[in-house]
């Protein structure tokens, strides 16, 4: 990935739309949230309530939105949605998964740039993460993670506390997707539409990897840094959202 193609990403506008007040934008970010949660949940993710879709509040920045702890992704709705304070209570007294905030928490921190991330345990994502090694160029899919993917190598498996997450952040980087090694994997965006499409975009690169194993071929770093310039521009996540939106959820 040349130095052009890594500030495409880096240097997305993250402030409001000109024409969109915090608020509006606010329940933008908050609409795409609860899409995103049940997108997740259209491919049978989160049914055990592991996994998480986090929107950064526009004016409260250093707070992000997550769903409340106990309500089913599939029926997820704007009211579900609890801000999550620094400290990681909520505005509304709420409770939440405490791993979310253990994870999304210091990523937000550390990652100004972001909106979104989101995390959820895969049928393919996850057993690629025991692999413990980056997605190679083995698809078209992959190739949008193309030098913008890191590997965490610690073994919290369970996250519940910050310096774990901290490590987190510290292994993600300025980079798109995170492995987490025997884990998962984790995506963040400048829109939470970027972040979910994504996600959805590495778990099909990690279904290719899980089937075809070390018999794929691996394109040159050429052919790879060619392909991330259009499926990994940020713009191609935004319409993997909202084609997952129409296709998964029935929305115009």
């Amino acid at each position: 990935m040349t130095t052009t193609d890594a500030d495409l990403f880096r240097n997305v506008r993250l402030s409001p739309e000109p024409s969109r007040s915090p608020e509006d934008e606010r329940a933008q970010r908050k609409l795409d949230a609860v899409s995103g949660y049940r997108i997740l949940a259209s491919f049978g993710w989160g049914d055990d309530g592991a996994g998480h879709v986090s929107a950064r509040d526009p004016q409260e920045v250093d707070s992000f939105w997550l769903l409340r702890y106990g309500v089913s992704f599939a029926r997820a709705t704007v009211d579900d949605l609890v801000l999550v304070r620094p400290d990681g209570s909520t505005a509304s007294g709420e409770p939440i998964n405490p791993a979310a905030f253990c994870i999304h928490g210091p990523i937000h921190r550390a990652r100004p740039d972001i909106v979104s991330a989101v995390h959820t345990h895969t049928g393919y994502g996850t057993p690629f993460a025991a692999m413990a090694r980056p997605i190679r160029a083995v698809s078209q899919e992959a190739c949008g993670f193309h030098g913008d993917q890191a590997v965490f190598l610690g073994e919290e498996l369970d996250v519940l506390d910050l310096a774990a997450g901290g490590r987190l952040a510290a292994a993600l980087g300025p980079h798109r997707l995170l492995v987490l090694a025997n884990h998962g994997l984790l995506t963040v965006g400048a829109t939470v539409g970027q972040a979910v499409g994504f996600f959805v975009l590495a778990e099909r690169a990690a279904e290719v990897e899980v089937k075809v194993g070390d018999r794929a071929r691996v394109v040159s770093d050429e052919a790879a840094a060619a392909v991330y310039r259009s499926v990994g521009d940020p713009a191609q996540g935004e319409s993997i959202f909202a084609w997952l939106r129409r296709t998964r959820l029935g929305e115009s």
